[in-house]
């Protein structure tokens, strides 16, 4: 057995569901200040961790470090802390919210410090009844930036729609 490690951080605007999402795919609810859990709003980093069996070979672990990053234009200095040294980033955008004014701030942050990959998570996608819409809208925002071509899985994390399609499409990123 193999194992792979990388990190991957969250990016996006705040109530689009990046700490939700966090706590569907790893278990662990990435917000542990209790002001965060009261608020219902990240503040600073959390982390959590997950393992995930490569489907095509059964024989390698990908283990991630998952870093959530706060989306509320207040905070953008931990957004910009978490997201420094990723392999992978995890852009948060919600199907009923679009792209939003932090999701174009965390695009430029990401853009600026260099990082490459990025898989988009279109989250309460349950919201919508054009899911297709919803990706065309974020193809448009991601033109000219090194993420135009990054994947977009429509997900639900409170009803676990798409987290399976996610981790494997986190996997193929990562390869």
């Amino acid at each position: 057995m193999s194992q792979k490690n990388f990190i991957l951080a969250t990016a996006g605007h705040i109530d689009h569901g990046k700490s939700t999402l966090i706590e569907a795919l790893s278990g662990i609810n990435p917000d542990r200040l209790p002001e965060e859990q009261k608020r219902g709003m990240t503040i600073d980093l959390g982390f959590a961790h997950l393992n995930i069996k490569d489907t095509e070979n059964q024989d390698e672990i990908f283990s991630l470090g998952l870093i959530d990053v706060p989306g509320h234009a207040d905070f953008v200095k931990n957004m910009v802390a978490g997201a420094g040294s990723v392999d992978l980033a995890m852009f948060v955008v919600a199907a009923d919210d679009g792209w939003m004014p932090q999701s174009e701030e965390h695009l430029q942050i990401l853009s600026y410090l260099n990082v490459k990959r990025a898989v988009v998570a279109l989250t309460k996608s349950d919201t919508v009844d054009d899911i297709d819409f919803s990706i065309e809208v974020i193809r448009d925002s991601l033109k000219g930036s090194a993420f135009e071509n990054s994947p977009v899985v429509p997900v639900c994390a409170l009803i676990g729609e798409g987290i399976d399609e996610i981790k494997k499409v986190i996997i193929n990123e990562l390869k």
